[in-house]
């Protein structure tokens, strides 16, 4: 009478998996602090300063250009709070000033552009798309490991059962048909294919699969 075999879900799969949900799970975080905390006080902190400045009767050349000082004024004004200016604002004035933009020289286009938040409702938004998408991909991967685990195949000497989530389904052996491993040297992977269906091993899911391989492969019908 031949041992039973039986599988057991892979750690390492698991281990892998459980991780990089964790790290999606992490950056949801981040993406929900900067969108409720992050973005909303920078906005705040920057928004006295931009409107003293927007009193000033400079060009977006002005403002970048460091020929005086050596620094950029919107650079200086910043750094004397003790911060750099929001890049956004300091990116739009030289993209003008590259690009040869007439707004570059006008003083009005200049106010206009220092009364841009450094992070707009659409920034603001997109973190929280972002930590959605987060949490769906870590909600995604904890249900395939999930999954995998609640997978069991055993196979004794009159059967291939798999069971899922406590439900069982018998391939009997007299049923195989064929054994297809074109792709199990190099990922792993078998596929018995009995009367009844067709059921898929893969190594990398599961540990113990190989020697139920093994023994699928040695009773494969011959062509």
């Amino acid at each position: 009478m031949e041992e039973t075999l039986f599988t057991t879900v892979n750690r390492e799969y698991v281990t892998r998996f459980l991780g990089v949900a964790a790290l999606f799970l992490g950056l949801t975080g981040w993406f929900l602090y900067d969108g409720f905390v992050g973005y909303p006080a920078e906005n705040a902190r920057v928004a006295p300063i931009l409107a003293e400045l927007a009193k000033e009767p400079l060009t977006g050349a002005d403002w970048v250009n460091p020929a005086k000082t050596g620094t950029a004024p919107l650079t200086e004004a910043f750094r004397e709070h003790g911060m750099e200016p929001p890049a956004k604002i300091a990116d739009t004035f030289n993209s003008w000033v590259s690009a040869g933009d007439p707004r570059a020289n006008d003083p009005e286009a200049a106010r206009q552009a220092l009364g841009m938040q450094p992070h707009s409702p659409d920034d603001i938004r997109a973190q929280f798309v972002s930590a959605a998408v987060g949490v769906c991909a870590a909600l995604l991967l904890v249900a395939l490991v999930v999954w995998r685990w609640q997978t069991r195949l055993s196979l004794d000497g009159a059967a291939l059962t798999v069971r899922v989530f406590g439900r069982e389904r018998v391939y009997p052996l007299g049923d195989l048909e064929a054994v297809d491993d074109a792709q199990w040297e190099k990922r792993g992977i078998l596929r018995a294919r009995f009367r009844s269906g067709t059921v898929t091993l893969d190594a990398w899911h599961h540990a113990g699969t190989r020697p139920i391989a093994e023994r699928l492969l040695a009773r494969r019908p011959q062509a």
